[in-house]
């Protein structure tokens, strides 16, 4: 990999990633789609956790009306 660093004098200076440059850039990739995954996989659970209180509401007989006004 490699890296532009942009001079004092406007020039632009072109560097191949240390070792440890490299192993940051690979965690820092790793951390931002394990956050990316837990940010997916929590809207599905409030979506999931939506359906199925609505179907649990409906069960008790109240009408969608009802329930959009429960829930708002």
């Amino acid at each position: 990999m490699k890296k532009a660093t942009l001079q004092t004098d406007g020039s632009w200076k072109v560097e191949e990633f240390t070792s440890e440059e490299v192993t940051d850039y690979n965690a820092t990739v790793t951390s931002g789609q394990a956050i990316k995954q837990a940010h997916a996989d929590a809207i599905a659970k409030k979506a999931t956790d939506q359906t199925a209180a609505t179907t649990k509401l409906k069960a008790l007989g109240l009408t969608d009306d009802e329930i959009v006004a429960l829930i708002n």
